[in-house]
């Protein structure tokens, strides 16, 4: 990885999400019928036509077409560590845990053209390396081809590093996919949208062309029942909160998902299906995590940069019976956050 990448990805894992801003009806049960499979989804080309447009880089970041992005090129080695550690919490053997793996591919991954080709490394082929080196417990969900085939739609920020929710949605698509579920249709879901947000790349480059392009951030008011809590180091403690921070704003506006990058907290819903989730994530999590209230009776969301409980005592203590890892390309390839991850099993 060249120096600069080193540190875009670093940044990324550090700063991920620290704009915190921490400040059914009851009856028939249809979350968990399997999804309908239909036809065989088309699979489309990854590389784009030669559109004549180049990009340039500021400092660690790549501006192309007014956007912001990071440049992928992490080594299988890293990747295979990461899959070790996947594979460490699969070999507990914990009673009845289901383990998933999905990992976010960066933006870029679905601009990608004759032209610029050679600047990054393919998602689904990194992807795919870690899924070869996990265990065969492990059920693996990759993304990738859901989201590239809605790469037209507002599926990532112009001035951000993360996905926006609805980039979130269909990588969510894809996990109820693996985890034969039925996920929830968007068309009826009333949301609201927080304007004017200047990302972590326009932090970074204060780059003119990023500043015109400002983003949007929309999040999705579900119909579902919730009692959301906010939990600490301790099992039994959880302060009953808000799922959103209807305050979050400006540079700050990510943070409304899940108040920020919170250590832990917990989602209960009306439904009573048994199935019960824990998500380990860093900040792409934040705007994924919300779709789950539609599945699952029980949701706890684990931040694994910042959680210092005893992660293996919470998940007997709370009848979780599914664990999620999902993690961003970048993060599934650095060091210090693979061993954040270790670093949950006490």
């Amino acid at each position: 990885m060249r120096l600069y990448q080193i540190i875009l990805a670093c940044l990324i894992v550090l700063a991920a999400c620290n704009n915190s801003a921490s400040t059914k009806k009851k009856g028939e049960d249809t979350a968990t019928k399997p999804l309908v499979k239909k036809d065989t989804p088309v699979v489309l080309n990854r590389i784009l036509p030669d559109d004549g447009q180049s990009g340039m880089k500021k400092g660690a970041v790549y501006i192309y077409k007014n956007r912001g992005f990071e440049l992928f090129s992490g080594s299988t080695g890293m990747g295979k560590k990461y899959a070790e550690t996947i594979n460490m919490y699969s070999r507990l053997k914990l009673p009845g845990l289901k383990i998933y793996n999905l990992i976010v591919p960066n933006g870029f991954e679905f601009e990608v053209t004759e032209r610029n080709k050679d600047l990054v490394k393919p998602a689904s082929e990194a992807i795919n390396s870690i899924f070869a080196a996990e265990d065969p417990e492990v059920t693996r969900v990759n993304p990738v081809d859901e989201i590239r085939r809605h790469r037209t739609e507002y599926i990532y920020f112009n001035t951000d590093h993360h996905w926006t929710s609805l980039g979130a949605y269909y990588a969510y698509r894809s996990f109820c996919g693996a985890a034969g579920l039925t996920p929830v249709s968007l068309d009826t879901i009333p949301f609201k949208v927080k304007p004017n947000f200047l990302g972590f790349f326009y932090r970074l480059t204060r780059s003119s062309l990023l500043k015109n392009n400002p983003d949007s951030v929309k999040y999705y008011l579900f119909p579902d029942s919730v009692n959301f809590y906010i939990g600490s180091s301790s099992i039994s403690y959880w302060a009953k909160s808000h799922m959103y921070a209807e305050t979050a704003s400006g540079d700050n506006s990510y943070s409304v998902f899940l108040q920020g990058d919170l250590p832990i907290c917990k989602m209960e819903t009306l439904h009573r299906n048994g199935r019960k989730i824990a998500l380990v994530k860093e900040s792409y999590g934040n705007a994924f995590a919300p779709f789950l209230i539609n599945n699952y009776e029980k949701v706890i969301v684990v931040d694994s940069r910042y959680y210092k409980g005893d992660f293996l005592a919470m998940l007997k203590a709370e009848g979780i019976n599914e664990l999620l890892f999902l993690n961003n390309i970048f993060a599934a390839h650095t060091q210090f956050h693979i061993d954040d991850i270790k670093k949950l099993k006490k």
